[in-house]
C-alpha cells in the first residue's frame, strides 16, 4: 500500500517538470523571485508546507508528514528552507528542486544591497514632505536595486548625510547579532506578507555607537509601481536601557526573595499572584510552584488550601477580606490542620504613578514553636496569677481574723495597766509591757500584710492632693526624733523648697516612716541618719542616708523580697536582730510605683545605706501596679 502511494506521488511530478523548476531556481535573481518559486512549489501534490524561515530542524517523520530542511546562506543567518512532505517518496523526487531553491535564496540574499540616492519612484511632493519630516526612521529596500533612506531622521538619529548614505551594504549598518532577525523579516516581506509584530535592531551611527530601533516591516513588493520592502523604525535606545535596568533589578530582587527562609507572596489589585517564592511553597506544603499572573490566582490558591486550614471556609474568608480591604495587618495567625501555626503580615503597597493600586505584600512564617511556648507561658502565668490571688486572699483573711483578737489583747492589757484597775507589782507591769509590745508588733505585721494584699490585688485607691513635701519630710523627722534620741543617733533633715507634689500624703508619709524606721534600726549608736528632699525636672527626689551596718553586696538584690533580713543583722554588734516585719521596703516600693515613681537602694557593708525615691509631680494613672518579681528589701 505504501509503495502504491509513493508511486502515485512520484508520478504526479514528471521529470521534465522537475527540470523546469530547477531551471527557474537557477534563473532567480532577487528574493521576490525566489519566494514566488517557493509559493509555486508549495502548491505541488505531496507538499503540505514549504517556506524559508528561521530556526533549525532535522529531517524526520513526525505526525503529519515528513519534515526536512536545507540551510540557506551562512550559518550566521540562521535561515533554512523547511518542507513538509506527505511521503518520503515526494521528498526524494523534490530533493533537487529544494536544494536549488535553497541555493537561489542564498544567492539572492548575498546580492549587495547598497544605497541609491535617486528616488525609487515618482511620488507627489506631499509624500516627500511627510516622509522626510517624519520622526521615524524610514528606509525602503528594492530587492534588485538597493536601499534608500526616506526620512530626515536618518541624519538626525544616525548622523549620516541622507544625500550621501554610507557606501557599504545596508546589512553592514546592522549589529552582527541582529542580522538574522533583519534577514528573517526581509525574507517574509519578499513573499508579499507583512511580518507579524516588530523587531528590535541595533544600527551603527556615524560615530560608531549602536542605537536600538524598533522596526515595523511592511511589504509592497507586489504593489504596482512600488516593488519595495519598507522599514519604519522608532528609536527605543533609552526605553530598552530602562527596561533592561528594570529587568536586572527585578532579577536581583527575585534572587533575594528566593533566598529568604520566610514565604513571600505579592498579590496585585486584580487578585493575581505576581510573586511567590519557593519558601512559600514549602510552608504551604504545595507539590508544585504557585502559578503566577493568572486571573484571580489568589482566590484559586485559597480554595486549594482550604482543606488544610483548621478554620476551613472561615479562614479563607478572613484572608480574602484582609487582602481586599488593603489594610496593614501584622501578626495574623493561621492554624493548619497538621497542627502548624503560620503568622502572616499584610502590607498594602503604594499606588504607581498612574494611580493604580500597588497590591498587597504577604509575609508568611512558621511560628509554631514560638506560639506553643507563648501559650505555655500564658497558661503558667494564669496559674501563677490564680495562686497569687489565692495566697493574697488567704493572707488577707488570716490577717483580718487575727487583727480582732489582737486588738482585744492590746485593749485589755491597757486596762490592766490602768491605775484604776488596781496596783500591780513590778513583775506584773513588766509582763504587761511584754504583752503590749509584742501584741502591737503583731498588729503592725497584720496591718502591713493587709496593705500588701490590697496593693498586690490592685484594690488600693490613692487619694492624691497637693502636698508641700518639705513640710511632710519635717513632720516625719519630728515623729522619729524621740526614737533617734533614745538610740543615740543624730537625725537631720536637708530639704529644699519647691513646687507642690500631687500625691497621697498618708501613703508617702508611710514610705518616709518605713525608710526612717529602717535607717534608725540598723544604725549603731553615734551614727547619723539624714533625709534630703529636692525638686528635680519632672518631680521630687527623696534620699534617706544612714551610717549603719549596710547590706552585704551579694544580698542587695534581695532587699525588696518579702520578709528578707540581711545575714549581717543578727551578728552586728553582738546583739539580737532588731524587731521588724520585713515588709517595710516591699510596701514602700508598691506605694511609690503606684504613684508612678521609682525606689532604689545602694549599700556598702560596714559603711551605710542610701535609699533614693523619685516621684513625678503628678501620679501616673495606672490600671495595674507593674512590679518586677520581688527581689530586694529590708524590713
Amino acid at each position: 500500500m505504501r509503495g502504491d502511494t509513493d508511486r502515485v506521488a512520484a508520478a504526479a511530478l514528471p521529470t521534465p517538470a522537475v527540470g523546469e523548476l530547477l531551471s527557474r531556481a537557477e534563473r532567480a535573481v532577487g528574493m521576490v523571485e525566489v519566494q514566488s518559486l517557493v509559493a509555486h512549489v508549495r502548491d505541488l501534490p505531496g507538499l503540505s508546507d514549504l517556506r524559508i524561515c528561521r530556526g533549525t530542524s532535522s529531517a524526520g517523520a513526525p505526525e503529519g508528514g515528513y519534515v526536512t530542511s536545507q540551510p540557506v546562506g551562512t550559518p550566521e543567518w540562521r535561515l533554512e528552507l523547511r518542507a513538509r512532505c506527505d511521503e518520503v517518496a515526494t521528498y526524494r523526487t523534490l530533493r533537487p528542486v529544494l536544494d536549488g531553491i535553497a541555493d537561489a535564496a542564498g544567492r539572492a540574499l548575498r546580492l549587495p544591497c547598497r544605497a541609491v540616492v535617486e528616488e525609487i519612484t515618482a511620488v507627489p511632493p506631499l509624500y516627500h514632505v511627510i516622509t522626510r519630516n517624519a520622526r521615524a526612521l524610514i528606509v525602503v529596500v528594492d530587492p534588485l536595486r538597493g536601499w534608500t533612506p526616506m526620512s530626515e531622521a536618518f541624519s538626525s538619529l544616525l548622523g549620516y548625510d541622507r544625500g550621501t548614505p554610507p557606501s557599504g551594504t545596508l546589512l553592514d549598518l546592522v549589529h552582527p547579532d541582529d542580522r538574522a532577525a533583519a534577514l528573517d523579516s526581509y525574507v517574509v516581506a519578499c513573499a508579499g506578507e507583512h511580518p507579524e509584530g516588530c523587531v528590535d535592531l541595533r544600527l551603527r551611527t556615524a560615530s560608531g555607537v549602536w542605537r536600538r530601533f524598533e522596526f515595523a516591516t511592511r511589504s509592497f513588493v507586489h504593489e504596482p509601481g512600488a516593488g519595495v520592502v519598507a522599514y519604519f523604525g522608532i528609536d527605543v535606545s533609552v526605553q530598552r536601557a530602562a527596561e533592561n535596568a528594570a529587568d536586572a533589578e527585578r532579577g536581583r530582587l527575585d534572587g533575594l526573595v528566593e533566598t529568604l527562609r520566610d514565604g513571600i507572596l505579592l498579590i496585585d489589585d486584580e487578585q493575581r499572584i505576581t510573586v511567590a517564592n519557593d519558601a512559600l511553597r514549602r510552608l504551604l506544603r504545595l507539590d508544585e510552584p504557585v502559578p503566577l499572573n493568572l486571573d484571580r490566582s489568589w482566590i484559586r490558591l485559597l480554595a486549594q488550601l482550604q482543606p488544610g486550614f483548621a478554620g476551613g471556609a472561615a479562614d479563607v474568608a478572613r484572608l480574602r477580606d484582609i487582602v481586599a480591604a488593603r489594610h496593614a495587618v501584622v501578626g495574623e495567625e493561621l492554624t493548619l490542620e497538621d497542627g502548624r501555626i503560620l503568622e502572616l503580615d499584610f502590607v498594602p503597597l503604594e499606588a504607581d504613578r498612574s494611580g493604580r493600586a500597588g497590591g498587597v505584600l504577604v509575609h508568611v512564617r512558621d511560628v509554631t514553636a514560638r506560639v506553643l511556648v507563648r501559650r505555655g507561658l500564658e497558661e503558667s502565668n494564669r496559674s501563677l496569677a490564680e495562686a497569687a490571688a489565692l495566697n493574697n486572699q488567704f493572707v488577707a483573711t488570716v490577717a483580718h481574723e487575727l487583727r480582732g483578737p489582737l486588738s482585744s489583747v492590746v485593749a485589755f492589757a491597757h486596762l490592766l495597766g490602768d491605775a484604776g484597775s488596781g496596783s500591780l507589782s513590778e513583775d506584773q507591769r513588766t509582763y504587761l509591757d511584754v504583752i503590749d509590745r509584742n501584741a502591737n508588733r503583731l498588729l503592725r505585721l497584720i496591718e502591713d500584710l493587709l496593705l500588701l494584699s490590697r496593693l498586690e490585688a490592685r484594690t488600693l485607691q490613692l487619694r492624691p492632693a497637693p502636698v508641700r513635701l518639705p513640710e511632710l519630710v519635717r513632720s516625719a523627722v519630728v515623729d522619729r526624733s524621740p526614737a533617734a534620741e533614745s538610740a543615740g543617733l543624730r537625725l537631720v533633715a536637708d530639704v529644699v523648697e519647691g513646687p507642690e507634689l500631687t500625691c497621697d500624703e498618708t501613703r508617702i508619709h508611710q514610705v518616709l516612716d518605713n525608710l526612717l524606721g529602717n535607717a534608725l534600726k540598723f544604725t549603731p549608736p553615734g551614727g547619723e541618719v539624714s533625709v534630703r528632699a529636692l525638686p528635680v525636672d519632672d518631680g521630687w527626689q527623696l534620699q534617706v542616708n544612714d551610717t549603719g551596718m549596710g547590706i552585704p553586696a551579694a544580698e542587695v538584690a534581695r532587699v525588696f523580697s518579702a520578709f528578707f533580713r540581711g545575714s549581717n543583722i543578727a551578728a552586728a554588734a553582738g546583739r539580737s536582730a532588731p524587731p521588724g516585719t520585713g515588709l517595710g521596703l516591699v510596701v514602700s516600693r508598691a506605694i511609690v510605683e503606684l504613684h508612678g515613681g521609682t525606689i532604689q537602694v545602694a549599700s556598702t557593708e560596714g559603711v551605710g545605706t542610701t535609699v533614693t525615691v523619685s516621684l513625678p509631680s503628678r501620679p501616673v494613672r495606672q490600671t495595674e501596679v507593674d512590679r518586677e518579681p520581688a527581689t530586694r528589701g529590708r524590713g
